[in-house]
């Protein structure tokens, strides 16, 4: 397996309102806690929760 390959981001993206929106309802997703290596997002909406990598933040695709 490849490991240069980073996967590509398909829970969140960026919105043109330039917050962090979820991909399954489309809603605005609010920072819940910053560890030193990922940030955690939870939408209000539906009650789910994203753990991102800090590394990740650059790979995050925008709305278009």
């Amino acid at each position: 397996m490849d490991t240069s390959v980073s996967p590509r981001i398909v829970s969140v993206y960026w919105a043109l309102d330039g917050g962090i929106h979820h991909a399954s309802c489309g809603q605005r997703m609010v920072l819940q806690a910053r560890q030193p290596d990922a940030l955690h997002f939870a939408c209000l909406a539906c009650s789910e929760s994203v753990r991102l990598p800090i590394s990740a933040l650059a790979r995050i695709p925008v709305a278009t």
